[in-house]
């Protein structure tokens, strides 16, 4: 997962409702870093903005799935 990527929360994910995120949302990657080298748990962090209010910060990357150029979008972004 690279900055610009156009992603979404995963199916299985807890964190989708939690954000009230709609499963088709799509949404952009802004940042991909790692918050400590040591931790392999969680260690690979995104931010993803889903609409221009709408920024989700640090989010594990394991909780997002990259959607590929040539699908078919079904509400790209979504504002909250």
């Amino acid at each position: 997962m690279d900055a610009g990527q156009k992603v979404r929360v995963i199916p299985a994910s807890p964190f989708g409702p939690l954000w009230s995120i709609p499963g088709e949302a799509q949404g952009t990657v802004l940042c991909r870093y790692r918050l400590l080298r040591n931790n392999r748990a969680c260690a690979t962090r995104v931010d993803v903005q889903f609409g221009p209010k709408f920024v989700v910060w640090g989010a594990p990357g394991d909780q997002f799935e990259v959607v590929e150029d040539n699908a078919t979008p079904s509400g790209d972004h979504f504002s909250a």
